[in-house]
């Protein structure tokens, strides 16, 4: 068979998913004097092959030999960098990936990999550069890149610079006017500028080309709702739901709007909110959530309860989110307020705390013994900071088998361990764990 209707049959195969059959043709198209030209994209099809069957320790062997073939050919690096992202390999993904931009400067593909691996890696500002990088290259080649203007939108959002978030999805418009992803994104960024009009437009236009666009419904009833339309809010978001039955956070803004809009009875809202917590653990138990996805809905229905005085069902859910490190700022300030009240003068304590059981709680893992985790607390001293940190762990760990290990830094060892606080950011607020920093780290028994 010809190589490049080998391989045109191969990128089909994969896209139906049949890894396994791709991979045999490959085998069988492959001849030892194959030229250049054909053996290195033989290589990186083969090499996607094997990662797509999950047979990652021989992808890499492939990737590597390739590599040491090619050393400077732009797609053979990337399919390396692919490869030992896959595996882990962060410090070694971003090499190859950089070798690969180096090699060929002028490919988008190489640069949007490096800025995704930057990005992974906490290095926004290189990130950003990558991807706007990417993007021009493409733009300029008359193939506008979706996944670098996608990557950069979202990057320039997380800063706060919507502006140029907005320019970044005009410019990919431009070239192609009907990209739903596109849309949908433009016009959540008009709508947070309250620039509602315009962003309804880009909503409705989405939908005129994907009428079930979960996406373009949730946020045009967002949008809606922010415009005072509640009603109208209620009925897109309905729509949201028919398309994408069972979504927690469509569950979690229907039941905070149903509370809201007195023709309907708070039952409405409060089964809507309670089923939202209930389809989220859920998911998280099977497919798991991301966190940021996780904290948003569960902020939204703990503002929902608390909002309408019903603060036991309120504190129920921050507790399940407390297990879960799915607590955000915004509930632990707001239970703060509620529990313990300002001071006139706090400090900023930075606090590690050590979890142990002798019994295992149900949301542990089986083989836990423990976890430990990272929080900042305002006291107005040190005793008073492990008074509310063991307090806050056990409203969180209402275990009786379960003891603490609490380890409160002075203000200069809280400086040093990065927690981002300092007096300088303190107006006058409530005491209380504040912040906590991280996912728990479970050790093992």
């Amino acid at each position: 068979m010809d190589v490049r209707a080998c391989l045109s049959t191969v990128s089909a195969l994969l896209d139906q998913g049949a890894a396994d059959s791709a991979v045999r043709m490959l085998r069988n198209a492959w001849e030892p004097e194959l030229p250049p030209e054909h053996r290195a994209p033989l290589y990186c099809m083969w090499v996607r092959g094997l990662c797509d069957g999950g047979d990652l320790d021989h992808a890499r062997v492939l990737a590597e030999r390739a590599a040491d073939e090619f050393p400077t050919h732009a797609d053979v690096l990337n399919a390396l960098g692919n490869v030992l992202d896959l595996q882990g390999e962060t410090r070694l993904a971003l090499a190859a990936f950089e070798r690969a931009r180096d090699a060929d400067p002028d490919n988008p593909l190489a640069h949007f990999n490096l800025g995704a691996m930057l990005e992974r890696v906490d290095r926004p500002a290189q990130a950003r550069e990558c991807y706007e990088r990417a993007c021009a290259l493409a733009q300029a080649a008359g193939a506008p890149s979706l996944e670098a203007t996608l990557a950069l939108g979202a990057l320039l959002r997380r800063q706060d610079r919507l502006q140029a978030a907005v320019a970044t999805y005009e410019t990919y418009l431009d070239s192609d006017p009907t990209s739903v992803e596109v849309l949908v994104e433009h016009g959540i960024c008009l709508s947070v500028l309250e620039e509602f009009d315009l962003a309804c437009e880009r909503f409705e236009l989405a939908l005129a080309v994907e009428p079930a666009d979960t996406g373009a419904l949730y946020n045009l009833a967002v949008t809606r709702f922010r415009m005072g339309e509640l009603d109208e809010a209620i009925s897109t978001m309905e729509r949201a739901d028919a398309s994408q039955p069972r979504a927690p956070l469509t569950w979690a803004m229907l039941g905070s709007w149903y509370l809201a809009c007195e023709r309907l009875a708070p039952e409405q809202g409060l089964a809507r909110l309670h089923g939202a917590i209930e389809l989220l653990r859920e998911l998280d138990d099977t497919e798991g959530v991301t966190l940021s996805y996780a904290t948003l809905v569960a902020e939204e229905v703990f503002d929902a309860l608390w909002q309408t005085g019903r603060d036991q069902e309120a504190r129920a859910v921050a507790r399940l989110a407390g297990q879960r490190d799915w607590i955000t700022p915004y509930m632990l300030d707001t239970l703060n307020a509620a529990d313990h009240g300002p001071a006139d003068r706090v400090t900023a304590f930075a606090v590690a705390a050590r979890a142990v059981a002798r019994e295992v709680p149900e949301h542990w893992p089986d083989d836990a013994q423990g976890y430990t985790t990272g929080l900042t607390v305002l006291a107005a001293s040190e005793e008073e900071a492990r008074d509310f940190t063991l307090e806050y762990l056990r409203s969180v760990e209402d275990h009786p088998g379960v003891r603490f290990e609490v380890d409160v830094m002075d203000p200069e060892r809280a400086a040093d361990s990065g927690s981002g606080w300092t007096l300088s950011d303190l107006e006058p607020r409530a005491r209380g764990v504040v912040e906590v920093h991280a996912s728990r780290a479970y050790f093992r028994r």
